[in-house]
């Protein structure tokens, strides 16, 4: 204690340290006189934040300055730390000057030097004969795997850059690249403008070539990054990323230019752009933009695998019992066989729902009105009467639900809706001049009985039959139907009044919907669970394609069993069959992750329906995994193989190296599709990024050497 209130007192009459408070001292042995102070022995000193450790610390009072002899260290805040053999320190630790001297920033990017200095104000660090890596550099690794050698290299605090002067780039202790002057942001800088980290790419189409993004920022809260690609056949591609934040909204904006020797002498080119903005009165603006110059575009520079493009605009307010939106779709169709002007190209929708309690139930009304433009007048050569069709619909929907528990525990829900839609049809022979009226009203009755067991371990087990009879009508007048070409049949809709997904057709006639549904939970974290199901009506309708698994008066059995333990492992398996085994529809999904694997694998079956666009029978498997096939080394492989055509269809290998201080990727994938427009492709890429400068997700490197 004595020590310690000698040391305060003797750094308090001094300025040494004293600017801004007091500096604090602890030695195993101090010698001082009139002109200096001597300290020896695990020297420690703290000042502003600063941390110097040392073995003997000499300070001259007349020039305000520290003598350390090393080995010595300098804890200067979380990100900052300097090893050197002697030092020069100035007051507060400032306006110093290292000798055989290392420092290391944000624990990731080390640069040693044969001496390093810093100006008075410490903004500016400077390190002569330098070398900077991420990667360890020590006597045990005395060649890292890359470094960049510069005569000189300045750290600028202030901006948090690294400029390095007459700099040589080595991999290996080889030399690979020379430059006069490079400028790289520091370690942990989120925006600075400059280049990022290149790809090369080869393709059959468009070649051998690399892409070199630039960075921009443009403002705190905008950027541009502009992406040069060039290949060995002529390609040459711009590629341009615009996002700006607003005090209530955002905007992204993604595309390209390009012109190649697959279209000689045409421009090519996409535009993707989106936005979301907060409105007056807590409503909110979304808007979607996809554009391309022609149907392959997309594909041949890897940007998406969209066959049908639609920009849309929409604005909406949802509150706790009512939702009000408006919506305009533009649709553009890449599809071989299809015509953007014989789609509903144009649609708008504005819709009102509202909810409340009524009657010891719950109430909802919707409101809405629809339209729907195709921009030819006449149906084109080869298209049917529907191609050149304008519909214009308004809407009104309104429904009651009420539920009762029973003293056995039964669940009874009493419902009923009624859809009224009003038509008007355009450019179409089939559909008069006239409005076309529909009213479908539904009445209907649910019971539920949920029976739950726990067992001796912990295990919880749930079995819930349900059934709902439906009342409807079966007479329906003819309008066009272009929003529910595709109904679904699963377990979110079993119990629905209607399987269609829009409103241009309803479900007719009266029918029972039956299911059981089976649920185990084990404290172990393991979770199964099954459900089966089924529709039976008093009559046959109709108005179901088959493949859909509800075109007769006894719907297809409709199964499913899923697994899932904690978010490591989930399988879900669903299908639908009739009662002599043949499938309409099967879907397997399989995930499974582990401390060093990711999988995801899928099976498809789709029946033939050619009215949905499916010509023939859909039976395709994927995989997607990854695996750590070491400690830095993780390999990737992707697949889909159809089985109606005994073909891949896609294949893919992936290798990444990830290391504290160096990312590459590479990549090869095959296309074995072809069509009018595609062709079957081979594409091959590769990235090189380095750690340690700007901001990086890799976990902190484990320095050795004392650090």
């Amino acid at each position: 204690m004595i020590r310690w209130l000698l040391l305060w007192l003797v750094l308090l009459t001094g300025p040494a340290f004293a600017q801004d408070g007091p500096a604090t001292l602890v030695a195993d042995r101090i010698d001082f006189d009139p002109t200096r102070l001597v300290a020896t022995g695990s020297v420690e000193i703290f000042a502003e934040g600063r941390v110097l450790r040392a073995s003997r610390v000499t300070y001259l009072r007349d020039e305000d300055r520290l003598i350390v002899e090393g080995p010595l260290t300098l804890v200067d805040g979380p990100d900052r730390i300097l090893v050197a053999d002697f030092a020069s320190l100035g007051a507060e630790l400032r306006d110093s000057v290292l000798q055989g001297a290392r420092l290391v920033l944000n624990q990731k990017l080390q640069i040693a030097a044969a001496r390093i200095s810093r100006d008075g104000d410490g903004r500016y660090t400077q390190a002569y004969q330098a070398v900077a890596s991420s990667c360890e550099v020590c006597a045990e690794n005395p060649v890292p795997l890359w470094q960049i050698r510069a005569r000189r290299i300045v750290q600028d605090e202030a901006e948090n850059q690294l400029y390095f002067e007459g700099a040589r780039f080595e991999v290996l202790g080889v030399p690979v690249v020379w430059l006069p002057v490079i400028r790289l942001p520091g370690p942990g800088l989120e925006r600075s403008n400059g280049f990022l980290a290149p790809r090369f790419s080869s393709d059959d189409r468009l070649g051998t070539g690399v892409t070199v993004p630039y960075f921009i920022a443009v403002g705190p809260s905008r950027d541009l990054t502009v992406a040069p690609f060039v290949t060995n056949t002529g390609t040459r591609a711009l590629n341009l990323r615009y996002r700006q934040a607003f005090d209530r909204g955002t905007i992204e904006l993604n595309g390209a230019i390009a012109r190649d020797d697959t279209r000689p002498g045409d421009t090519r080119g996409y535009l993707f752009a989106d936005g979301t903005f907060a409105l007056p009165s807590d409503y909110t603006l979304e808007f979607e933009i996809e554009q391309a110059s022609d149907d392959a575009f997309l594909l041949d520079y890897g940007i998406s695998e969209e066959d049908r493009l639609e920009s849309s605009v929409r604005v909406f307010k949802v509150e706790r019992d009512r939702r009000t939106s408006g919506e305009i779709i533009a649709i553009r169709t890449l599809r071989e066989g299809e015509r953007s002007d014989t789609l509903p190209s144009r649609v708008v929708t504005v819709t009102r729902e509202r909810r409340r309690a009524l009657f010891g139930g719950i109430a909802t009304w919707q409101l809405e009105a629809h339209g729907r433009e195709r921009p030819v007048s006449r149906p084109p050569p080869g298209f049917g009467p529907g191609a050149a069709r304008d519909v214009a619909r308004g809407s009104v929907s309104a429904g009651w639900r009420r539920s009762w528990v029973t003293g056995a525990g039964a669940v009874v829900s009493a419902f009923g809706e009624v859809h009224a839609d009003a038509y008007r049809v355009t450019q179409d022979p089939s559909f008069g001049d006239d409005i076309e009226g529909r009213v479908v009203p539904y009445a209907g009755l649910e019971v539920r009985l949920p029976l739950a067991r726990a067992g001796a371990n912990g295990v919880h087990h749930v079995i819930e039959p349900v059934a709902a009879v439906v009342f409807a009508p079966t007479s329906r007048n003819e309008v066009p139907n272009e929003d529910s070409l595709t109904p679904e049949y699963d377990e979110a809709n079993i119990f629905s009044t209607s399987r269609f997904p829009g409103r241009d057709v309803r479900e007719l006639g009266n029918h029972i919907n039956i299911g059981l549904g089976y649920t185990r939970t084990a404290p172990s974290g393991w979770q199964i669970s099954g459900f089966a199901g089924r529709t039976i009506r008093d009559r046959n309708s109709n108005q179901f394609r088959s493949g859909t698994g509800l075109d007769s008066k006894a719907s297809d059995w409709l199964v499913s069993v899923g697994a899932t333990y904690d978010d490591r492992f989930s399988l879900l398996s669903r299908s639908l069959f009739d009662d002599q085994l043949d499938f309409a529809r099967s879907e397997t999904i399989l995930r499974w992750s582990g401390r060093r694997h990711e999988l995801e694998t899928r099976y498809t079956f789709l029946d033939a329906d050619a009215e949905a666009g499916r010509p023939r029978d859909t039976s395709e498997w994927g995989l997607d995994a990854a695996y750590d096939l070491a400690r830095d080394w993780t390999g990737r492989a992707n697949w889909r193989y159809d089985f109606v055509t005994n073909d891949a269809s896609r294949a893919g290998l992936g290798l990444t190296y990830r290391s504290d201080c160096v990312t590459v990727d590479f990549d090869v994938e095959r296309r074995f599709t072809s069509s009018v427009s595609l062709e079957p492709t081979t594409r091959f890429g590769l990235s090189v990024e380095l750690a340690g400068f700007g901001a990086d997700d890799r976990p902190r490197a484990r320095r050795r050497c004392g650090l």
